[in-house]
């Protein structure tokens, strides 16, 4: 008996961002300067702080795999996930809350946690003697996703853990996955296995689903959940070029860079959902203009420059063009 995570038509493969912080955190408390990796993909250390910013999986595993080379820890992912502040992730507190089983919890867990990523499908499998908990990658990775296996394996170990409570016997747990490099042989005395496809999958007694668990509703932090939207490279794109529309180049190469993805699989990706690069840049101009112009201590001339416009005249032109309205006439509306 399967439960999946909701299934996105469009998963290109995005993560959020944000995923990168317990990383870069658990680096700059060990006084180990982690910008040569950042700076080897462009990325900037305030980027990481920004939930709404995705960018392509395998720019995440490239630069994780390269942190753990300049800090020189194999075993980075584990060690991060390891102090990865559980109780504050949105996903766990949200499912935790209300669960007084690991059943339910997980039915909660399973269609809160995809808002994190589209890279991966989480399903919930339950068999006759054995339940599994399943994190299916939906491509094929062309950079080996090492610490971020090893990060996932810490997380997801410590969250059965933490639910099953007393329950719990490592004797009893076996993790798999074909990044079997992430993890020592015999990591917290569970068993650690090979499996050929690519993501990870936890096992453990079907009868843990049904026992009863305390719940941490007097504890458990106050989380406001987050819209389920789905992650698509038109939102990844968005999420990006916010701050950098005023940029000359908003090539596809540029756009594409700025991703982690190529050039033509960007395209690619942006055709099979009906759109164009220029379609979606003319689109996120407009909401970010209107968004500004309702910022009274702007003038329109500075809203038409953090667009790309240096003139007014040429930015009034372009808003009315999509609106039908001037600058002016829309700030006075709102």
């Amino acid at each position: 008996m399967p439960l999946y995570s909701s299934t996105q038509t469009h998963s290109e493969g995005f993560i959020r961002l944000a995923l990168v912080a317990p990383f870069l955190e658990y680096l700059t408390n060990r006084e180990i300067d982690p910008q040569p990796a950042l700076d080897d993909v462009g990325l900037r250390p305030n980027l990481m702080n920004d939930p709404s910013v995705y960018v392509h999986s395998e720019l995440v595993f490239g630069l994780l795999n390269a942190l753990s080379d300049l800090s020189g820890d194999r075993y980075l992912g584990l060690h991060v996930g390891e102090t990865f502040d559980l109780q504050n992730w949105s996903p766990f507190a949200q499912a935790r809350q209300s669960s007084k089983t690991l059943f339910e919890f997980f039915t909660r867990f399973v269609l809160l946690v995809p808002q994190e990523s589209s890279s991966v499908r989480h399903r919930l499998v339950v068999d006759a003697d054995k339940a599994s908990y399943q994190v299916q990658r939906q491509q094929e990775p062309s950079v080996p996703p090492v610490q971020v296996t090893g990060f996932g394996a810490a997380v997801y170990i410590r969250l059965l853990r933490t639910v099953v409570g007393a329950s719990w016997d490592p004797s009893a747990v076996r993790w798999e996955s074909r990044y079997i490099a992430a993890v020592p042989a015999d990591y917290k005395s569970i068993e650690v296995g090979f499996m050929a496809r690519p993501g990870m999958q936890i096992s453990f007694p079907v009868d843990w689903l049904f026992k009863d668990q305390v719940p941490e509703t007097a504890t458990a932090p106050q989380i406001r959940a987050q819209q389920n939207e789905e992650i698509t490279v038109v939102a990844a794109m968005r999420s990006v070029l916010r701050d950098k529309l005023d940029n000359t180049d908003l090539s596809p190469q540029a756009v594409a860079t700025l991703l982690g993805i190529q050039p033509d699989r960007f395209l690619k990706a942006l055709q099979q959902q009906g759109t164009t690069l220029p379609r979606e840049v003319k689109r996120l101009k407009i909401d970010m203009a209107k968004q500004h112009l309702k910022e009274v201590h702007r003038t329109i001339a500075e809203v038409g420059l953090m667009l790309g416009y240096s003139d007014k005249s040429h930015f009034t032109r372009f808003f009315r063009s999509q609106t039908g309205v001037t600058p002016t006439e829309f700030r006075s509306k709102s």
